[in-house]
């Protein structure tokens, strides 16, 4: 009993950090200006907050989607009442770690993640842009949201995907450069 209770405590934990960290992500990349035209959605083709959309799934699995909806609240501005807003984060919050489950289970990936490869990680991370980009316009859509104001499919796998290989290969390049100075 007490395993399972540390284990809910853990999951809990690291859904709240990976909320904060996407909110905080959202914010900085927003307050640098990438993110001026996404309100009036026109397509944006660069989004790193995917980055952790993917991770938080990878990491504790479908813990992720209250985090995600929790950060929705904070990100989602498309101009809706908090009901609008509360569906579309709800959709969003589903769709990437839905896809990235489905992708998973198709590529045969562990549980424990030994075998994710580069390939995989790919993979994942197309599934996890298509299926957010799918379930924020059937969100939109439940809304009734102006289908012209909609951003389009392709601009949100690309946005989603570019944002998500670059924070990876941020962060590789961050883990690269603190082992070379660990080894001087």
């Amino acid at each position: 009993m007490q395993m399972i209770e540390e284990s809910i405590r853990y999951k809990v934990g690291m859904a709240v950090v990976f909320s904060l960290l996407y909110v905080g992500t959202y914010r900085l990349f927003q307050s640098m200006g990438i993110y001026q035209e996404l309100i009036s959605f026109d397509p944006w083709l660069f989004y790193p907050p995917a980055f952790l959309r993917l991770a938080a799934f990878l990491v504790i699995g479908y813990w992720s989607i209250p985090a995600l909806f929790v950060a929705g609240f904070c990100c989602i501005d498309f101009g809706m009442d908090l009901t609008g807003i509360a569906i579309v984060s709800a959709f969003c919050a589903v769709g990437g770690p839905f896809a990235v489950d489905m992708a998973g289970r198709v590529t045969a990936l562990k549980a424990s993640l030994s075998n994710l490869t580069p390939l995989r990680l790919l993979n994942l991370s197309l599934a996890c842009a298509i299926g957010n980009a799918a379930f924020m316009k059937m969100g939109l859509s439940i809304v009734n949201y102006e289908t012209s104001k909609m951003p389009d499919y392709l601009s949100i796998v690309i946005g989603d995907t570019i944002g998500t290989w670059v924070m990876i290969y941020l962060i590789k390049a961050a883990l690269t450069l603190y082992g070379k100075s660990l080894k001087n």
